[in-house]
Formats: structure tokens, sequence, C-alpha cells
């Protein structure tokens, strides 16, 4: 989708990740595709949630899980749910320290098949996929931001002790490459080996699919360890894919699994989303869609034609990319600091992020974003990020400052802020994308 870019070797992408999803899958198993194949989405909270609740609220992380229960057990709630939902989150904050959240300032580069992430540790859209015959489960994050299918292996070390681990001895349908693939995160690599096998989706499967094993994971850092996926699988272009590797969904499309080259994301709000694959679900949005031309088979990228905060316009950039793995509004850094200081937020030093009073956050200003015409707009409820853990509260601010060299950027990158308001549809097909108010 998108204009004719001079098509990159393994040109990749490297976009700033921000804050935790979850999905679960709900498949469907027939003979025949289905119209659509419908993916239940959920949410978690993010590490960089929970470093900030502790760098905000808590006068220091809790040392120990005894500790953490106590302080759970000391919550004043007139809802019990409450202290149980402390309960499961100590493990987590537990693994939160200030000494290793090393927040990199966000990068862009792109060095042969190696694609840098900077910062990749913020969002986890998952479900579940099946690998191999029999089908080995896999939770996957559906990321719209990158293109490669990958998965740890049984040579995976300490860092994948909780993960589903891919084995191909145990597959009968298993077919073996052996090019040696590599990705580069901010803060060091994920790599392996490539290999063919059968992917499903549901009841969808992409046969003699090419993917990555891998058995180094240090480039995601604490995220990995803690999150609940396994794996990711990208859904942007071919153009972007390490080794030029065909996508899941374009395998699914090229062997006729899908009715429609296209899928839909819905977030819920404070409840499980959908991804739906090969169609569009009318129950997830209201009104019409609007649809807007993708302008460059690289990312899910549109024209940016305006974006204002309080009535001004504050932008430098004129395009976009929608990435289902980026949980915030990331765009120029001079852009996001002008945005911060009239909204009167804090700056998290080193990091990009703001913080913001909750209770400023009725009164900031109106934020308006406008693709082709067409406008959306966000108040400051809807584009303030709330954490809650432990009974502590912080507000995080929806803008993190990125700065994209050309030619790719300067850019904005619409993430979950934006998706989770308007139902997002990819069109691969019709080379576009489109949008209506979330149901």
């Amino acid at each position: 989708a998108q204009g004719q870019p001079e098509p990159p070797t393994s040109a990749h992408r490297a976009i700033m990740r921000a804050l935790v999803l979850t999905a679960m899958l709900a498949a469907a198993l027939a003979e025949e595709p289905e119209p659509t194949l419908r993916i239940e989405l959920k949410r978690q909270m993010s590490v960089r949630q929970l470093a900030l609740l502790a760098r905000t609220t808590l006068a220091t992380i809790p040392e120990s899980h005894d500790e953490c229960l106590r302080h759970c057990a000391a919550i004043e709630v007139t809802d019990t749910t409450e202290r149980v939902a402390c309960k499961e989150q100590c493990r987590e904050l537990l693994l939160v320290h200030e000494d290793d959240m090393q927040y990199r300032n966000p990068e862009f580069r792109a060095d042969g098949k190696n694609v840098v992430i900077s910062d990749y540790q913020n969002a986890q859209y998952y479900g579940e996929i099946h690998i191999g015959t029999p089908g080995k489960p896999f939770k996957v994050i559906f990321d719209t931001g990158s293109s490669n299918l990958w998965v740890p292996n049984t040579n995976c070390g300490f860092a994948c002790l909780l993960k589903s681990k891919y084995d191909s001895s145990r597959s009968s349908s298993y077919v073996p490459n052996g090019t040696d693939f590599s990705i580069m995160y901010g803060s060091g690599p994920v790599s392996g080996h490539l290999s063919y096998d059968n992917v499903a989706v549901g009841g969808l499967v992409s046969k003699r699919q090419e993917f990555a094993e891998v058995d180094t994971v240090t480039g995601l850092g604490l995220a990995y360890g803690i999150g609940r996926f396994d794996g990711i699988l990208g859904m942007a272009f071919p153009a972007i894919s390490v080794d030029g590797i065909s996508p899941v969904f374009q395998s699914l499309v090229a062997q006729k699994q899908v009715a429609k080259a296209l899928f839909a994301f819905y977030l819920g709000d404070q409840g499980p989303g959908e991804l739906t694959l090969g169609g569009i679900d009318p129950k997830h949005y209201t009104g019409e869609l609007a649809y807007v031309p993708v302008t460059s088979d690289t990312y899910w990228e549109t024209a940016l034609h305006d974006l204002s905060f309080g009535g001004a316009s504050v932008s430098s950039a004129k395009k976009c990319i929608l990435d289902t793995g980026t949980s915030v509004l990331a765009g120029p850094s001079k852009d996001v600091a002008a945005i911060a200081a009239k909204a009167g937020a804090t700056p998290l030093m080193g990091t990009g992020e703001y913080i913001i009073d909750c209770a400023a956050v009725p009164t900031l200003p109106e934020l308006q974003v406008t693709l082709s015409g067409n406008v959306f707009t966000f108040t400051g409820e809807e584009y303030v990020v709330k954490t809650s853990s432990m009974g502590q509260e912080a507000c995080l601010f929806g803008f993190l400052g990125i700065d994209v060299p050309e030619p790719r950027g300067p850019l904005w990158i619409l993430g979950d802020i934006f998706i989770r308001k308007y139902y997002t549809v990819f069109d691969v097909e019709g080379n576009r994308m489109g949008f209506a108010p979330a149901a």
C-alpha cells in the first residue's frame, strides 16, 4: 500500500514502541475459508507504565514479594478486586528498577538487513497462532509497524524460560532453510535463522511460511522477560521485511485463505478488542468509514495535512504512519515539546516522554488530526494514559518525541490512542486505510 518508494534491499523501520497491549485469540476452525476471522485483543500494563508509577508515585519499589503483598493488604478499598489486581501486579513491579530502565533517545536507522527499533519495550498486541504439524501455539504481537514473523526456538536461553519455543524436530511440515536472521533493537539483537513451516491463524493456514526461529532476544530487554508474548507477527508491507520474506498476511492472501485482502483493528476501551482478518466488522464502528490513500509501500503511511492543539497548528511533519505496536502519539521532538509546554506536562529526563497532573486532564486542549480532509478529534481524557497500580495513580501525557530523519521522516506515528477511538481498516488491495468512530 502506499506510493512507489525505491524498494530498499532490506530497509526496515525503527520506531518507538509504546505501552504494552495484549491479545487473546478466539479461533474458528473450518474447512472452507471464512469471509472474516475475528481475533480477540486485550491490553496489559507495560514495563514503561510500571516504571512511571515507580518514578512518580512510589517512594521505593518493594524489594521482596512479601513486602509487595503487605503493601497491597494495606490498601483501603471497598472493592476487593482492586486488592486482587494489586497482588497480580507484584511480580511485574518487582522487576522494575530505575537502574534497569535504560531508556534511550529514539533513533531510526536501517543498515542492510539489520533493523534498529529504539525503545521497543512498550507495546503488546498479542493473540495465538500455531506453527508446525501438529500445530504448537505461540502468542504473538500483531504489529502493523513491522513485516516479519519470528518466535523463539529451543536454543533460546534463560530469557525464554517461560516462553513457548519452536522445535523443528517435532513438526512433520518443517522444511529447513538455515539462513542467518538478525534484527537490531535499541538495546541489542534478536537473531537466529530462517525456516519454513505451516503457520495457522485460527482456521487460516499459510503453508510453507518462511519465518525466523530465534535464539537470541537480548535486544528486547526486560519487556520480553515479563511480557506475555512469545514472538512478533508483522503486518506491514514486504518492502520493509528483513530478507524480503513474504509477511504472513500477504501469504494468506496469495494462498486464497481470506476473502478480501484487508484486516481491521478494534481496540476496546477498558475491555477486549478484536482483529478481523479478511473483512470488516460493522458492529465495532458507527457511521461511514472515511478512507485515506496509503502513500508508501513500506509502513501504513498517509499524508498528514494538519495536527493542531488547542486550535493552533503544531506539526512540522507532513506524513504519518498507523502503528498498532505504538500506544502513544509519537512525533518530532520540537513539536512534542511545544505541545507538552502548552499542556503543562513535565518531561521525564532522557525518555522523550512527559507526565501530567491527573487533575488537569479534564481541562486540557483538544487535539485535532487532519488526514485527507477528515478531521479526527481527541480530548485530554483520550490522549492521556492513566495508570494505576498498588493503589497509586499516575498520568502519562500521550505524546512522545521521536526524530525520524529523511527520507523516512519527519513523521508522526499514530498508535493506540488514535486506533482506540477510531476503528481502523488496513486495506491491502485498495491501497488505503479507513477510519470510523469505534462503537
